[in-house]
Order: structure tokens, then sequence, then C-alpha cells
């Protein structure tokens, strides 16, 4: 499906932010300029018509919900908002899907993944829900995020001044070339799992603890009433402040200063959060359910990127909703670990989508074709790797499964 609109990267996202130095903390307030583009509710409802899905509740939805339509009765809107998000019906009352109808006739026959096949982990580490995890494992995985953000840089980013950012410098660099596309899912994948072998490796955290993932659906509309975002774990979530964000004050990312963005650029700021309850509401079981609903990793990963994830995204402030250093505050990796279980749960639905796909390796019309071959990269933070090699979570390379 295409979309009229296109994701925001690199400096056009977001707009340099001048922090003065000598401001007090508490009071300091950072501009929110949304980054990640979401998919308004008249997608989300048009797509589901199409899949026979259930509309109960989708049409059930408080006013509120609604975003991007602002008109009440539901056909008016299909009828009036179609040209706008740039959606074509064909004779058939169905919405076209160009690129997957292309993508999946260029593609061909499925190969399989062979000695990655489901299965070859006897034993795979199963990831644990926040809420699932034991106190000291908590704590234990913050000071090991705090331990890789005190570590000096080696040399991979001159702009970091840590290992942390250097992390994060990735994602910036390669931030055109893994949204937008069938990368998305399998090279953000590929990027959580390396931040949890750094934390390991290189700050200790104990191999018998969990990697944990956040179900955002439970705090859908109050994400600060999570339990992440506390003085012993992420500091605060505060609300937004006159539509702006808030520098973290308490808990041990307090006062961290960060030097890579926002978008392209690398200027010196504060880790600030502020929550948007509009947006985290939509961040729903339902809308989670809808995106697995579909039958093509193309029109999942669509639903998913402009959906759950970038309402989580930019409804959590300023450094989460800059596309390209949003790894800069480390809640990103749980809200990823999030995106990521919804992915697995949706190819545990068939098991031919642990071993085939069909997708673009890069934005474009016509764009390159993704195959099991090819190569995910991290620009130098680990080993490349391929496709083949992380399409299966629970294949020999990655090894891991959900708790739910």
């Amino acid at each position: 499906m295409k979309f009229a609109s296109a994701i925001l990267t690199g400096a056009a996202a977001v707009k340099a932010l001048s922090i003065p130095q000598n401001v007090d903390k508490r009071e300091e307030l950072v501009p929110i300029t949304t980054g990640f583009t979401m998919k308004p509710f008249l997608t989300e409802l048009v797509e589901a018509v199409n899949d026979g899905a259930d509309l109960t509740e989708i049409l059930t939805k408080p006013a509120g919900d609604i975003l991007s339509v602002g008109i009440a009765d539901v056909n008016a809107t299909i009828h009036l908002g179609l040209s706008t998000v740039g959606l074509a019906i064909n004779s058939g009352g169905r919405v076209s899907d160009d690129d997957v109808s292309r993508i999946e006739s260029t593609a061909g026959s499925a190969s399989r993944v062979g000695d990655n096949a489901r299965g070859s982990c006897s034993n795979p580490k199963v990831r644990v829900e926040w809420r699932n995890m034991q106190p000291v494992q908590r704590k234990a995985f913050v000071n090991a995020i705090v331990c890789l953000w005190n570590a000096p840089s080696k040399g991979l980013a001159p702009p970091a001044t840590n290992r942390y950012e250097e992390l994060v410098w990735v994602h910036q660099q390669m931030v055109n070339k893994v949204h937008q596309s069938g990368m998305f899912l399998i090279w953000h994948r590929y990027y959580t799992h390396l931040f949890g072998r750094m934390l390991r490796e290189e700050c200790g955290y104990p191999g018998a603890y969990p990697f944990p993932w956040w179900d955002e659906t439970k705090d859908s509309g109050n994400f600060a009433a999570s339990g992440l975002f506390t003085a012993d774990y992420f500091g605060a979530l505060p609300q937004l402040n006159n539509g702006q964000g808030t520098c973290v004050t308490n808990g041990p990312f307090a006062g961290k200063r960060l030097h890579i963005g926002p978008g392209g650029g690398n200027q010196d700021r504060c880790l600030s959060r502020g929550e948007n309850r509009d947006l985290t509401r939509q961040v729903s079981a339902a809308f989670v359910n809808s995106c697995n609903s579909r039958s093509t990793y193309a029109q999942m990963r669509e639903c998913t990127e402009f959906g759950p994830h970038a309402y989580g995204h930019n409804g959590l402030g300023p450094v989460m909703s800059d596309v390209a250093a949003s790894p800069a505050d480390p809640v990103f990796f749980l809200h990823h670990a999030f995106i990521d279980r919804n992915f697995w749960k949706w190819q545990s639905q068939a098991a031919s989508r642990w071993t085939d796909i069909y997708a673009c390796a890069a934005p474009g019309n016509p764009c390159p074709i993704m195959g099991l071959d090819t190569v995910i990269s991290s620009m130098g933070l680990r080993p490349d790797v391929r496709v083949r090699d992380i399409l299966d979570a629970e294949g020999s390379w990655l090894c891991y499964s959900y708790d739910y």
C-alpha cells in the first residue's frame, strides 16, 4: 500500500535544539518535532475492511482516538479521505497494493533457510516482559546500560563521547536504509540483539538474566504507569508541558547529555521525555492484532511501522520522536523488543514465515528485492550477518523466544 506522506529522517526530521547550559534542568523544556510517520485511523479502517476483519472494536473507538480524520461519520470519512492518504480503490472495491504484488511476482519461489532452519537452536533464551522480571534483574539491566554509557568510545564514530553513543550513531547513519522498507523489522531485530550482546559482553549483564521487552498494550494511554519510568529504573516520564518535553532529572539517567542527533546533526542536549497520551493510547492490542492479521510480510511490516511503532515513539517525547537518534533514550530498546515480539508472533502463525520472505531491501519504486542472502550491517559495531541468519529468532544465530 502506498502512502502519500513519507517518514522524515535526518536533519529534515527534527529542528536543531539550542539548549542553554545554565538553565535549571527541572525547568528545561525541549520542543517536540514529530519525526515518525503514523498510520491514520482511516488507513487502519480501510485495511481492516479489505482483510475482512471484525470492525466492532475499531468503529467503537472514542472520538478522540480517531486521529487525522476529524469527521464523525465513517462513510463520509472514507469517501473524503481516500485521496488524502494516497489510496486507490479499484473496481472490486478493495484498496490496491501495487508494491506487494510487484514484490511477490518478482521474487519467485522462496528459498529455504537451510542450516539455520527452525529448531536448530535447542535451548532458546526467553525474553521476558518487564513486569515479569525480578527486581534484581531489572536493576542489573539498567546498571549495564549505565555501564555502557560510561564506557569510553572505541573510535567507531568521532562524534560519540562514549560506547553507548556509538550504538546511537549507527542507527543515525543507517536511518534512511532501515525504515519504510522490508529492512525495518529485520534490521531492528539485529540491532536490538546486538545491544543485548554488548550489555553482556562489555558490561557484565548476567547471561542467566533475561533480556526484557515491554508490553506497551498493557499501558495504552498511560505509558508513565508501566513501572519503567521510576527513579530505580529509567527515570520519570512526565506528561507534556505546554506541548514540550522535560529533561530527565531522576534515576540513573538524570542529567545525561546527548551528543548524537537531533536528526543527522550532532548537538549537546539533555535526555528528555514527555508523554502524549493521545498518541500512546493508539498502541493498543487491537492495533497490534490488526497488523498481525495481515497475510503478507509487506502489509504487516507497513502496518506495524506506521502504527504501534510510530505511535510509541512519538508518544514519548523529543528524543524518542527523533527518527535518526531515538536510541539515545535507552527505553528505545524495550520499545523495539515489543515490536520484535509482535513480529515473532506474526511469524508464529505460519511455519513458512520463519524461512521465507518477500520484501524490499530499501525504500524506492521499483525497489531492490531483499533476499535471504542480503547483508545486514551494523557499520562495524559487530560482524555483518545475512537475512537468513536472523529471519528466525529461534535459529542458531539469535536463539531466543518470548515469554508470551
